[in-house]
């Protein structure tokens, strides 16, 4: 057996690593001898923080030249691109409407060729197709049904479906696929409420849950043994921030009040007698575009009392990242990965709701308390709930460690049971 992960662009996320990661794991505990490939936009960086050998991804390489195109003719092309090509591609596939003669760029048969080699192809999950982000989003799946290669979309949100050519991209690559294998619930439901095909949809979860811990052969480096000792020489909660945007606008906030919301809720676990460890699973490695550690360095001057807030600026890993929110008492994460990784290493977690996952993943969880609308942390009511939230660690930490113990077993009979489509198709 041999399957191409995909889609998930790069480890410089290590909310994206960590589905990577846990996907890979659960595939090499359920099927050994299968012959894996992983394909990124920043292969370098991501090989190292995942600890094996990743592919560049071909789209985008192709997408890069594009952009360094000069001239008139080149501003053109990159136009022409964002907006046609993935309905050049729809037509292709579907073998209808004005855009089927046209001749695509040599980069997306190249890529359909190397497809060949493939038995299937596993678009990895998280928040990958959502309406913001574009229709571009669906090339590599359409690449996927044009090489003939069944795709299986595994531990997925989706949505929401607010732009009508990304609606129809949405409903004809959900259709088509193999199966829409969704991490929660409220993604079901916007699709429903949308109009787009459900028909492939089945109940999965997200595959970070299934990160093996490693703990006979994890060594930790430096710089992991040195958060550590923070963390056990006092009680410690972590936190998680980041750059709102492009979701500022649809919430109604501003990056500034998010950052002195936040500082509030920080300046109150402090005062509770905590330490504060300000973790980021975003960081710029690699041209990655999203750089939290700057936001958590914001917030910092806001902090009442510095000394209790420690900005990790390591380049950490995910299984380090849950090494260390195990070691803490609790976390609260605006980034949804920060949660799921605390809770898998047994820390319980806050997750803050600026997309419908949070919720939904919680929810699905058996823990919809833990997630709190963003809104409560705007007019301040979320200070008050942590507070409540660490006098009750004891109890919660008993109803987490069965759910994930559960959480974990219906990620491993998702796997299984692609595994097995896999080989009876091939």
């Amino acid at each position: 057996m041999k399957v191409l992960i995909l889609g998930n662009h790069t480890c410089g996320n290590r909310g994206d690593s960590a589905i990577l990661r846990g996907l890979i794991d659960a595939i090499a505990a359920l099927e050994p001898q299968a012959d894996i490939d992983v394909m990124s936009r920043y292969p370098v960086s991501s090989a190292w923080l995942l600890g094996r050998e990743v592919l560049a991804d071909p789209l985008y390489t192709q997408m890069q030249r594009l952009n360094g195109a000069a001239g008139v003719v080149g501003r053109v092309k990159k136009v022409l691109r964002r907006r046609y090509m993935h309905q050049a591609l729809l037509a292709k596939v579907s073998d209808s409407g004005r855009l089927r003669n046209v001749s695509l760029p040599q980069g997306f048969s190249d890529f359909a060729q190397q497809l060949q080699q493939y038995d299937a192809v596993i678009q990895v999950g998280g928040s990958f197709f959502v309406d913001l982000y574009g229709a571009p989003q669906f090339e590599h799946a359409l690449c996927s049904f044009m090489a003939s290669k069944p795709v299986y979309m595994v531990g997925h949100s989706v949505g929401p479906f607010q732009a009508p050519q990304f609606n129809q991209l949405a409903n004809f690559v959900f259709g088509r696929c193999e199966a829409l294998i969704l991490r929660e619930s409220v993604s079901l439901e916007l699709m429903k409420v949308s109009g787009i095909d459900t028909s492939k949809v089945e109940h999965g979860v997200d595959t970070a849950w299934l990160v093996a811990h490693r703990d006979e052969d994890f060594v930790a480096s430096f710089a992991v043994q040195h958060w550590l000792n923070v963390a056990a020489r006092e009680k410690t909660v972590a936190i998680t921030l980041r750059e709102l945007a492009p979701f500022d606008r649809r919430l109604g906030t501003t990056q500034q009040a998010y950052e002195e919301a936040f500082a509030a809720v920080v300046n109150r676990i402090i005062d509770e007698g905590y330490q504060v460890l300000a973790l980021s699973t975003c960081t710029g490695i690699d041209s990655y575009n999203k750089d939290d550690r700057m936001v958590a360095l914001s917030v910092a001057k806001l902090i009442e009392r510095p000394e209790r807030f420690h900005v990790v600026m390591d380049e950490l890993n995910d299984l380090e990242m849950g090494k260390i929110l195990g070691a803490c008492a609790l976390t609260v994460g605006t980034r949804l990965h920060s949660a799921i990784i605390s809770m898998n290493f047994g820390t319980p977690a806050v997750a803050l709701n600026y997309e419908h996952k949070s919720a939904g993943i919680m929810r699905q969880l058996g823990m919809p308390e833990m997630a709190v609308d963003i809104r409560h942390l705007l007019d301040g009511s979320l200070q008050s709930k942590v507070a409540d939230i660490l006098g009750a660690l004891t109890q919660i930490r008993e109803k987490l460690a069965l759910a994930v113990v559960q959480e974990r077993e219906n990620g491993y009979q998702m796997v299984s049971s692609v595994l097995a489509r896999i080989r009876e198709g091939k």
